[in-house]
């Protein structure tokens, strides 16, 4: 006659229990692995006069895309803006900024350096050939 009863698996906890260790110590890495929320970009004029001005984002994001928006009132010019294309992989934004000025569309190429809650990085322009560097800080 044969047993019914299953052999003990006690090696099931410490495996269980790695795997739990594993998944709560990934946590963090992957919670940092996003743009998503209010940034402050300072951006340097690109006229190489030192001047920067302050501009606020708001990135939302799905996986790796990048979606948002951004508050070019500072600019009195500039009718409205939307960001475009953006993707974040490994601590690397991009987008495009499709920028609507004196009724021509103007567009900006930027990618930065993210680093937690901070980034660093580039705006191109590339129908005028100009750069400015800027820097962005989130929680703003």
């Amino acid at each position: 006659m044969r047993s019914t009863k299953t052999a003990p698996r006690h090696w099931l906890r410490p495996v269980r229990l790695a795997l739990l260790a594993l998944v709560v110590s990934a946590a963090p890495a992957l919670a940092q692995d996003s743009v998503a929320g209010n940034w402050i970009f300072t951006v340097e004029s690109p006229d190489g006069t030192g001047g920067t001005m302050e501009v606020p984002f708001v990135f939302e994001q799905d996986g790796t895309a990048v979606t948002g928006s951004v508050d070019l009132s500072v600019i009195p010019q500039v009718q409205g803006a939307q960001i475009a294309e953006g993707e974040f992989v490994d601590g690397v934004l991009f987008f495009l900024l499709h920028v609507s000025a004196e009724g021509q569309v103007l567009t900006a190429e930027v990618e930065a350096d993210v680093e937690g809650d901070a980034m660093e990085g580039e705006v191109y322009l590339p129908d005028m050939g100009q750069v400015s560097l800027f820097t962005a800080r989130r929680g703003g």
